[in-house]
């Protein structure tokens, strides 16, 4: 049997995921900022030419998307579960 998730408990968890995928998305700024100063020592754009790209820019990405995850799962309606077998 499946347990019904109480509405203060899922508002509590979606407020949860929606700061944490606030805070990605700062941390990916932050992150963006740091790599454009990178780049602007280097002169040239991370990953053209000889220069490969800084961990600066990989980790604006990668914390782009944790936080584009992190706010869909806090707007996305929880999924029924067809799929799973109940036990």
């Amino acid at each position: 049997m499946r347990r019904r998730v109480h509405a203060l408990e899922d508002r509590a968890f979606r407020l949860g995921a929606a700061t944490a995928g606030g805070v990605l998305f700062v941390g990916a700024g932050l992150a963006a900022d740091l790599a454009r100063g990178h780049m602007i020592l280097l002169g040239t754009v991370c990953g053209a030419g000889p220069d490969p790209h800084c961990g600066w820019c990989f980790g604006a990405a990668g914390l782009a998307l944790a936080g584009l995850a992190a706010v869909a799962v806090a707007i996305l309606p929880e999924r029924a579960a067809a799929a799973a077998p109940s036990a």
